[in-house]
């Protein structure tokens, strides 16, 4: 079939009411005609299908005037052009004479014709292919020639849309018409003539339909063809007997040996015919009279399908003269059965008939009811398409009356020539007042229904099921709709199956018109998916319907595609079922349905269709996309100003501020640097039972430019599985990775967010909404269903290129080192710049060992409102934490050239507990401007180091002593010459003895080699060394003189190298006056505490020890090594490293001896006489019964850091005592000494740094040893009741 047959045109309803008045004009195309000019040559005249017959010039000829035009010129005619000839339904074309195609034209284009005369033959096809129809022309379109210079009458020209005017189509039409109307009267008296007009149901095969070719009618039209139109065809020139010309109803009806009813029947048949002619022409007066005349003659012969016709053809002229505002007269035959049905009035008067919008239904079921009738009498049944025709116009009226409200012109119009109601016109159908008509319509769709159409063809059933479905969509029943229209393509598949196998040539042209079908039915199913709440949008979803039902539906409109085949009807459904109803499948279902969508799919693109495809059916398909960490080089991460990350002060007056306005905080942003390649993790979903062939992967996202890998993969059956997909930044800015594009095979490439595992991504299954309106508010986009939080998005930073670092080479082997406790050692580190361009002028090492988390947990479980450690417990935590780091480097700046090594240098330190460290080597490339103010994007190189530490030099003991004749240090029996030597021998002068003191620190050697140990001292600036030499496992004293610590403040706070943000409150500076009391029995108390720290920090100030082996003069061969570089024996250097003297403990006792007082008392005799001599430094000879000066110093050091400007006010006591007694017998020197003046005295206003100078004069009565003490009481200030004691006694040996 040509492809005029598959074109899509507008035409007029074909079940409209007044269908049966239109004429069948058939339009194809002559010569070359492109498709699209085709198109529109059609279009231009549907335009023009209403011809008023006043427009339409009369034919001049008296012998064709039996339907001119002047008879009724206030009619129309309509024509209903068509591009496809309906060849099945032939045998009722007599019965329904609108069925017949009367007019052929054939259209041109006369730009593609180079001779018009070409054409000549194509109007001889014309009439040999279409010789039921009366006239046969050619329209030229764009043609320029005028009529004379055509070669025949039967070419019409249109002349271009450039110079014609408005009219110039219509113009052509009314020509057109008028040669019709001139034809009309052949075809009129073949009717007349005809011996037999048969039923469709009693026609045989050698029936023929009544034509001009067959009538005797046109035979002798041939013969009394007039010479002045010898030059025409005979079909269209033919004449007719004068008999013609007089009244219509004198045409003589050729008697024959049928019987007077056979002949009164034909007679009726044929007056139903000329009516059935006239309603076509458009004298609707006429019409309506024969129909009248033929109902007198058939219902006397009791022919009711024929008379069923002529009730029906009265009802549609009727309608028609409504909308002319034409007067008429119901006949009265016709009102005769609804008056009968009726209760006659009393006054036996005559009943007005009743309103035309209720008499045309009444028409209609007493057409039903002859065509039940009819069905008792053989070869007259009644074929089903014409039924339900018959409702399906009745319908149609009054679904335009409910629609406008009413019997109106626009519904009259509506009805006639398919017009659409305006809106304005429109009523509410869900009123109360449309209820009662609408369930009226209802009850005859349902009646319509009703007809069996098991034994209509594909093309009929579904002109008339869509039909139903078109009305039900109008009048509001859209479920119902939905189900006529599932109906439909249930009972199309079967029907084609049944027509492709059949091998006959009426099937074979129904397996041709299947392809003109093709055209509309992917929008037939669209509506029947939309119906059903099946979104053909792949980007909506919606929760409206049953799934099952969608499942079936789905099931259908496959079906049907695979049978037509059309296969982009196949992808699409399938592609639907699989997303929304894949759950509901066997696996042997999705197999298979699977395999015919690779079918169809390649059918498809054989065929060259593009753009067919949808998206993908699974919008989860991305579950996740994740950064993957590169095994090459470190993503780089963002490095704050050390002003910023050193300031510890918190931000504000409050740590917390609970009223504070909270900022936004962003999501976590990855750093990417330019043209480097990034791995993503991306984890695919597949919960089908087979596997999906996807040909293309690739990351998108918004932002900065990039370019990301294309990954081809198949993704195994119900699986999650992930794939590395890579991405190359090529542009420094702002980057979100939003999701995937993806290619299935069989799909349209989708874009696709990432949808975490973690969502729940089952359909709701709250009911919202009842009835229609849930399928209006359960369509939403898919962008929509899911909140935007729980879409995931990466956002990435893009920053320029930086230098990539490589470990080259370590100078330790197997990353070891084996140290002995205090001791350093050097490693080296060689760095690689792989960059070509980019210099790391930005080198930054972060140490972490084994100590560090050990003692971050003491410090933790120790600090806090539940204080378990001492705060100099806490201090020295933080001291091994933040001030003895285990490792070091030398952090001048280094520069790594691009394409060059530097080596960096690492110093160890053997810390008690070290097993392991973790070196992260940091870098970048810093711009000039940069000052170290701005933040800066490193990366990290990490490098992990084994150690073993063992212990050199422990801290065994320590205590102090000071100086006197009685040390226990000095050999038995001190003399002031062992005294003498031995301060010699430690560098202190004999009178200044009392400002030093004498530490005693025993010293032990755990390790297997002698050590030789050092203990430097720092004395007025004068380092004194103290050396000794320790065998493996002994423990030696070693003797270091200390100067006396003075001035120094013991009660302020112990200090925290990073106090806490939070203050907290120390309870016991801060107890009761009860807590006090019971902490008296404690060793320390916090003063006590603060004092030791302070003096314990001092001592350690001027401390230092070191400790190295013992070198060996010899080396043996265990001394020597391979270096694995070189291969060459190298010599073991000896081990050094420092004394950890932290480990040293004070008591509060040892604090006294190493302290200076605050208040320094000396006593001394006056040698200004005979009568006194010194023998040693505290030691005086002096006479008995003579005056000797006691001379009483007092050197005030209290306050001089802590409270200075202020004096000293105390009381000053002296004690003599008899020497080498008891205490009781000691004090008894009341007959042996006498004093002149007081034993107690005050002291006044003791400057700071002051002296004072007492003297006191004794006269020794007795010969012996005494001894003098003092004592300094404090009575003013803070320090009230402090007592300080004169630390040596005066010595007196009188003679």
């Amino acid at each position: 079939m040509s492809s005029v047959a598959r074109l899509q045109v507008a035409q007029l309803n074909p079940l409209s009411y007044a269908a049966p008045a239109r004429v069948q004009a058939f339009l194809c195309p002559v010569g070359s005609v492109t498709r699209s000019r085709f198109i529109d040559f059609v279009g231009r005249l549907q335009s023009t299908a209403v011809i008023h017959l006043g427009d339409v010039t009369p034919d001049s000829r008296p012998e064709r005037v039996m339907f001119s035009p002047q008879g009724f010129p206030t009619g129309v005619l309509v024509y209903n052009f068509c591009t496809t000839i309906d060849s099945h339904h032939t045998e009722l074309e007599d019965l329904e004479l609108f069925r017949r195609p009367l007019v052929v034209f054939g259209l041109a284009d006369y730009n593609n014709i180079s001779d018009i005369s070409e054409l000549r033959s194509s109007i001889d096809l014309l009439r040999s292919q279409n010789f039921q129809a009366i006239i046969h022309k050619i329209i030229v379109f764009d043609c320029p020639l005028e009529s004379s210079e055509l070669p025949s009458t039967d070419f019409i020209c249109v002349p271009p849309k450039r110079i014609s005017k408005i009219t110039s189509i219509r113009t052509v039409l009314c020509d057109l018409t008028s040669a019709f109307l001139a034809e009309l009267p052949l075809l009129a008296h073949a009717f007349q003539l005809a011996d037999l007009l048969a039923s469709p149901s009693a026609r045989d095969a050698d029936y023929d339909s009544v034509t001009l070719h067959s009538s005797p009618a046109s035979t002798y039209a041939r013969s009394t063809t007039s010479a002045t139109t010898a030059g025409t065809a005979s079909l269209s020139t033919g004449s007719l007997p004068n008999t013609i010309k007089d009244n219509r109803t004198s045409m003589p009806y050729p008697l024959s040996h049928h019987t007077e009813r056979q002949r009164m029947r034909r007679k009726g048949r044929a007056m139903k015919m000329i009516a059935n002619i006239y309603l076509l022409a458009g004298r609707t007066t006429d019409a309506i009279k024969e129909y009248a005349e033929a109902l007198a003659v058939l219902k006397g012969v009791n022919d009711h399908l024929w008379y069923a016709s002529c009730v029906e053809g009265i009802g549609i002229c009727m309608l028609i003269l409504s909308h002319l505002n034409v007067q008429f007269t119901v006949p009265s035959i016709v009102l005769a059965p609804i008056n009968s049905s009726d209760k006659l009035k009393d006054n036996k008067e005559e009943q007005a008939p009743p309103p035309l919008i209720d008499l045309l239904p009444q028409l209609t079921s007493t057409v039903l009811n002859l065509f039940n009738r009819a069905q008792n009498f053989p070869g007259e049944n009644v074929p089903s398409i014409t039924i339900i025709e018959t409702i399906l116009r009745t319908v149609d009226l009054l679904t335009c009356t409910c629609l406008a409200g009413g019997w109106t012109t626009e519904a009259i119009t509506a009805a006639i020539f398919s017009d659409p109601i305006p809106d304005g016109s429109l009523v509410d159908l869900r009123a109360s007042s449309s209820y009662a008509a609408k369930m009226s319509i209802l009850n005859w769709i349902s009646a319509a229904q009703n007809v069996q159409i098991n034994n209509l063809d594909v093309f009929d059933a579904s002109r008339l099921l869509t039909g139903i479905a078109a009305a039900c969509g109008k009048l509001g029943f859209m479920r119902k709709r939905a189900f006529v229209l599932q109906q439909l393509v249930t009972d199309l598949v079967p029907k084609i199956i049944r027509a492709r196998n059949l091998e006959d040539p009426d099937e074979k042209e129904l397996e041709i018109r299947r392809h003109d079908y093709d055209t509309g039915i992917l929008n037939l199913l669209e509506d029947i998916c939309n119906s059903y709440g099946i979104p053909t949008d792949s980007s909506e979803i919606t929760t409206f319907g049953w799934k099952f039902a969608k499942t079936e539906v789905l099931r259908s409109c496959i079906n049907l595609c695979q049978v037509l085949p059309d296969y982009i009807g196949v992808v699409r459904y399938t592609s639907l079922l699989f997303r929304l109803s894949a759950s509901e499948l066997s696996l042997e279902e999705q197999v298979s349905y699977l395999r015919n969508f690779k079918e169809a799919y390649s059918h498809a693109l054989s065929l060259g269709l593009e753009q067919f495809e949808d998206d993908y059916w699974d919008p989860y398909l991305i579950r996740d996309v994740s950064i993957v960490e590169s095994s090459l080089w470190a993503i780089p991460k963002l490095v704050e100003p050390k002003s910023k990350n050193d300031n510890d002060e918190p931000a504000g007056t409050f740590i917390y501020n609970p009223f504070a306005k909270k900022e936004p905080t962003d999501e976590k942003k990855h750093i990417f640097v330019l043209d480097e390649p990034v791995e993503f993790r991306v984890v695919l979903q597949n919960p089908f039972g087979f596997e999906i062939d996807i040909k293309a992967v690739k990351l998108i996202g918004e932002g900065a430019a990039f370019s990301s890998d294309i990954i081809s993969v198949i993704v195994p059956p119900r699986k999650l599985f992930p794939i590395a997909v890579f991405l190359t930044p090529t542009e420094p800015g702002t980057l979100t990775i939003t999701g995937c594009s993806v290619h299935v095979l069989g799909c349209a490439q989708t874009i696709l967010p990432t949808i975490p595992v973690r969502v729940d991504i089952s359909e709701e299954s709250k009911i919202k909404n009842f009835g229609l309106k849930a399928k209006q508010y359960s369509l939403v986009s898919l962008a929509k269903q899911l909140p935007v939080s729980l879409v995931k998005k990466i956002n990435v930073k893009v920053i320029p290129k930086l230098p990539v670092l490589r470990i080259n080479r370590i100078s330790i082997q197997q990353n070891s080192l084996m140290l002995l406790e205090g001791e350093r050692r050097k490693f080296h580190v060689v760095l690689r710049n792989l960059s070509d361009s980019v210099s790391a002028n930005w080198l930054s090492l972060l140490f972490n060992d084994s100590t560090t988390q050990s003692l971050l947990e003491t410090l933790e479980s120790g600090t806090g409102q539940k204080q378990t450690l001492s705060d100099s417990e806490i201090y020295e935590i933080e001291v091994f934490l933040y001030k003895r780091p285990a490792l070091r480097w030398d952090k001048s700046l280094v520069q790594i050239p691009a394409n060059d090594e530097v080596e960096v240098e690492i110093e160890v330190i053997g810390k008690r507990g070290l097993t392991s460290a973790h070196i992260d080597i940091e870098f970048s490339h810093a711009d000039q401007g940069n000052d170290g103010d701005s933040p800066l994007h490193v990366r990290t190189l990490g490098l992990d180091i084994k150690v073993t530490v063992n212990a050199s030099i422990e801290l065994a003991g320590c205590d102090f002593v000071p100086f006197s004749f009685d040390m226990p240090i000095l050999s038995n029996g001190t003399t002031t010459t062992d005294l003498l030597s031995f301060l010699q021998k430690i560098g202190i002068e004999f009178e200044q003895m009392e400002s030093y003191c004498l530490m005693l620190l025993d010293l032990r050697n755990s390790w297997p080699s002698a050590l030789k140990v050092e203990i430097v001292s720092e004395i007025n600036g004068v380092n004194h060394t103290v050396q000794d030499t320790i065998q493996p496992g002994h423990t030696n004293r070693l003797l270091i003189p200390i100067k006396r610590i003075r001035e120094i403040d013991a009660r302020k706070p112990i200090p925290r190298i990073k106090p806490p943000k939070q203050y907290i409150n120390n309870a016991r500076a801060n107890g009761s006056q009860s807590n006090l009391k019971n902490r008296a029995s404690v060793y320390y108390t916090l003063e006590t505490e603060r004092e030791v720290f302070w003096y314990r920090e001092e001592l350690l100030r001027v401390l230092r020890g070191s400790w190295s082996e013992v070198p060996v003069q010899q080396i043996s061969d265990k001394q020597q090594f391979l270096n694995e570089d070189n291969n060459s024996a190298i010599n073991v250097i000896p081990r050094a490293g420092q004394i950890e003297l932290r480990a040293l403990r004070i008591t509060p006792q040892m604090v006294g001896i190493i302290k200076v007082e605050d208040v320094v008392i000396d006593l001394s005799i006056r040698s200004d006489n005979n009568y006194s001599k010194k023998s040693g430094r505290k030691h005086w000879q002096v006479q008995t019964d003579e005056f000797i000066i006691l001379v009483i110093t007092i050197t005030s050091n209290h306050s001089a850091v802590t409270n200075p400007g202020q004096s000293l006010t105390g009381i000053l006591r002296i004690q003599p005592a008899l020497r080498n007694l008891p205490i009781p017998a000691s004090l008894d020197i009341s007959r042996r000494m006498i004093f002149n003046g007081v034993l107690q005295q005050p002291i006044v206003n003791v400057a700071v740094g002051e002296t004072r100078t007492v003297e006191l004069q004794v006269v020794v009565l007795s010969k012996g040893e005494y001894e003098f003490v003092s004592l300094f009481e404090v009575i003013d200030g803070a320090d009230s009741g402090t007592r300080y004691v004169g630390r040596e006694k005066l010595l007196i040996s009188a003679y």
